[in-house]
């Protein structure tokens, strides 16, 4: 599937257990492992932390 134009590309090395567990929830899912992995980061940037650091440290764009 090609990327939208917004859309940037993004390496991760995992474990041999997480990639497991990945791929089996992507499965019963019904989805692919890229849209679990993005769906896991957009709820990291929205967590409180996240948010945070991206507040005090002005990351936004």
């Amino acid at each position: 599937m090609a990327r939208k134009a917004d859309q940037k590309q993004l390496k991760i090395t995992v474990t041999e257990d997480v990639y497991s567990l990945l791929k089996r929830l992507a499965g019963v899912k019904e989805t692919s492992m890229n849209k679990v992995v993005g769906e896991a980061l957009d709820l990291y940037l929205e967590s409180d932390h996240a948010r945070e650091l991206i507040e005090r440290h002005n990351l936004e764009k």
